[in-house]
């Protein structure tokens, strides 16, 4: 079985969703999105798991600009998601002066914590895990994290779950070296084009005409030159129907250069 990496430390989010997805597989944890793409790339039975989008915080732009890199061609293998609940975790009957996290939930969850605790202060850690670890070590602190987080840190949990009935959606991909199979549910491209009036119109108009879907769109600035971009885009529908073959066709003809990440499942999201 190939070795998995994703976005560590252990007891993160991350960790969570490599867990329920290859519980019986060798799980790699790296420092950084770029490390896990890295090992992606370094041998074609590698996968990675990276964030690349949140319902709170929007679209993980370091995720999308490796995407982007043609230095590094992978392909997305597989979208996983995960409904994110939070646990308040710190030292039982001791009120946070301080609330450590990750900057996506401290922003999901900043009201609920400025409600229940004013004059706590927030500061932002490299991950869930890491406000943990801080949490344990600093007096009077508290951390928005896991579960599993609070036990590997010797912590309670104060609450659980923070911000009940607010969706909080944190979208994965698994990518790797080989090109997916067939019969997946959602197509992304990584493209660039002519710079002219109506130039994206007219590449996303070969979808609309093909009754497709646009399910996410990002631009980013190519490095080194102004006014210049380069667009991620996923589309619902597999490269191998019909219609998405008849758009794709006539979108790789408007445009500069197009890439296909492949056409790959979309899971049912896991539960935290």
């Amino acid at each position: 079985m190939p070795t998995i990496a994703y976005l560590g430390p252990e007891h993160t989010f991350s960790h969570l969703v490599a867990r329920k997805r290859f519980p019986d597989g060798p799980l790699l944890p790296c420092v950084s999105i770029a490390e896990v793409v890295a090992f992606a790339q370094a041998e074609e039975d590698h996968l990675g798991l990276v964030p690349i989008e949140n319902s709170s915080g929007g679209m993980i732009l370091e995720t999308v600009d490796l995407l982007l890199d043609e230095a590094q061609p992978l392909f997305i293998q597989e979208e996983l998601a995960l409904h994110v609940r939070l646990a308040l975790i710190g030292r039982a009957g001791e009120q946070p002066r301080v609330v450590y996290s990750h900057w996506a939930p401290l922003g999901h969850c900043r009201h609920w914590i400025e409600r229940r605790f004013p004059r706590a202060e927030l500061r932002v850690a490299g991950s869930t895990s890491e406000a943990a670890r801080l949490s344990a070590k600093t007096p009077g602190a508290a951390a928005l994290a896991t579960r599993e987080a609070a036990a590997a840190a010797g912590l309670a949990v104060l609450h659980y779950p923070v911000e009940e009935g607010i969706v909080n959606l944190t979208q994965f991909v698994l990518l790797g070296g080989r090109k997916p199979a067939p019969g997946g549910g959602e197509t992304s491209l990584v493209f660039s084009l002519p710079q002219e009036p109506g130039s994206l119109c007219s590449f996303l108009e070969a979808f609309r005409a093909e009754r497709i879907n646009l399910k996410r769109i990002v631009s980013r600035p190519v490095p080194g030159q102004p006014n210049t971009y380069v667009f991620f885009v996923s589309l619902e529908g597999s490269d191998q129907e019909g219609p998405m073959e008849r758009a794709l066709r006539k979108a790789e003809g408007r445009a500069i250069r197009c890439r296909s990440l492949g056409s790959y499942p979309v899971l049912a999201p896991y539960e935290s």
